[in-house]
């Protein structure tokens, strides 16, 4: 780790600020959540807990120099790969699904820590390998780094995490130079794989589908969450209807408010101008901060690493409002920074000290 002050003049007090004023937003939102939810009033003081330690661990990883994660990068996607082996054979579940290691006093979830070590370690695996980057044959090994993970998470299952790794390698690879006839070429085959893999997925993910494709034949208990998602952020019109006022919410017709449907509850009680603006502002901000990094970072790696934990928080939000506003169909992605979710949360904080360790050591002077 590193204390040097002449690397910790780079810090990013703005984008750090912003992460802290969007977590504090979402504690608020999550207490209002769950009122009236005695089994769950706990969550809104262990959101604040969590958001604590993630901000200590997110200061703790900006002391550590991000090219000590790459070169580690094998190490770590062996333990993330492992980690995953061992949720599909003897993991926790919840949910008809089988995605936590429970330690005792917490359930971890693999895959959530998994989406931002796959970007550092896929970030140095691309560095190593700018060279290939015209060869198809580089282009299908890439494909097989990131299919393992894929394949593994989406027989937890967990298909809104499987398309989320999809995105993290597309941007990544995208931006370290794939050619346009290679991405042609796999877009076909996606399309053909989609094809194949549809009448695999689990009867829940099915319904997701069928219900966002044809919501009128679907039945109406499918439809039920997204009908009272959209009620919520019709009803909150520019000003909302108060804090703790909101009748989807606190009436209890909106479900999982405190998680997927966060948007629509904040957007109920707060409106347009205090609930939905506000965040994506904020959002937007963050994203705004993190390519700022990417452009600065000279290594390739920090370039690329900075770049896929950017789409990740993008393509969660844009999913998580996407599927409130029933533009997209639910997945199950959760809303970055005001979604309930201890490692998520955690996660979240990691993937910004590695932004803001990016950017400390981002001058020719700062590295060694």
């Amino acid at each position: 780790m590193s204390f040097n002050r002449s690397t910790w003049r780079h810090f990013d007090i703005w984008l750090t600020a912003a992460v802290l004023l969007l977590t504090a937003y979402g504690v608020l939102m999550i207490r209002s959540a769950v009122t009236g939810a005695p089994a769950l009033q706990q969550h809104p003081q262990l959101q604040l807990q969590w958001a604590i330690i993630g901000f200590v661990v997110m200061l703790i990883v900006a002391a550590i120099d991000y090219r000590f994660l790459t070169s580690s990068h094998w190490y770590i996607y062996g333990a993330f790969v492992a980690a995953l082996v061992f949720v599909v054979v003897g993991g926790q579940i919840n949910n008809d699904a089988r995605r936590w290691i429970s330690l005792g006093f917490i359930e971890i979830q693999p895959s959530e820590f998994g989406r931002i070590f796959l970007a550092i370690t896929f970030a140095q695996f691309l560095a190593g390998r700018q060279h290939l980057m015209n060869r198809f044959s580089n282009t299908i090994i890439t494909l097989l780094y990131v299919g393992l993970p894929i394949g593994l998470i989406f027989l937890q299952p967990d298909l809104g995490m499987s398309i989320l790794f999809m995105v993290i390698w597309f941007v990544m690879i995208w931006l370290a130079g794939l050619p346009l006839s290679h991405f042609i070429i796999l877009a076909v085959l996606g399309i053909s794989t989609a094809v194949i893999v549809y009448p695999n997925l689990a009867p829940y993910q099915k319904d997701r589908i069928t219900t966002f494709i044809n919501p009128e034949a679907a039945d109406p208990e499918s439809v039920f969450n997204v009908d009272q998602a959209e009620i919520s952020v019709g009803s909150g019109g520019l000003w909302g209807k108060g804090y703790l006022q909101g009748t989807q919410s606190q009436l209890g017709f909106l479900r999982v408010q405190h998680t997927d449907f966060i948007f629509s509850m904040l957007t109920e009680e707060m409106g347009l101008m205090f609930g939905a603006l506000p965040v994506l502002f904020l959002m937007g901000f963050i994203l705004l901060r993190i390519l700022r990094v990417s452009q600065l970072s000279p290594d390739p790696a920090g370039k690329y690493m900075t770049a896929g934990i950017a789409a990740i928080l993008f393509f969660q939000t844009i999913v998580s409002v996407g599927m409130n506003v029933r533009i997209l169909p639910v997945t199950g992605l959760t809303l970055p920074f005001v979604s309930y979710g201890g490692s998520s949360l955690v996660t979240l904080f990691i993937a910004i000290g590695v932004v803001q360790s990016v950017l400390m050591r981002h001058r020719k002077q700062d590295f060694g």
